[in-house]
């Protein structure tokens, strides 16, 4: 998994700010080849951002297997989660004006 996470840092939706990949895309498929079909399997949500690897579906329980952290249906804000506290990925803007009339 470590080679995925080295992958999605290097990847131009990273490095650019911009969301992520779902599963099953072009995209997601590429980035996956860098680790076992094996150690994959019965991760991840199938349309879903690749992000979903990374979290455990339990019923209506979304645990981050890095952290633990716990999300109750709601698989959105678990990919979150992980998206901002554990790789830093940022794509959405705040939407508050911060200089003159730009919203970030």
């Amino acid at each position: 998994m470590r080679d995925l996470i080295v992958a999605i840092r290097a990847s131009p939706f990273f490095i650019n700010n911009k969301l992520e990949p779902n599963l099953g895309t072009l995209e997601a498929v590429t980035l996956t080849a860098v680790t076992s079909d094996r150690l994959l399997h019965g991760y991840g949500t199938k349309a879903k951002s690749i992000y979903s690897l990374f979290i455990k579906v339990d019923g209506k329980e979304c645990k981050c297997l890095w952290c633990g952290d716990v999300q109750k249906g709601k698989l959105q804000r678990a990919v979150g989660h992980f998206r901002a506290k554990h790789l830093g990925h940022e794509p959405f803007p705040c939407g508050e004006i911060h200089i003159g009339n730009e919203v970030w």
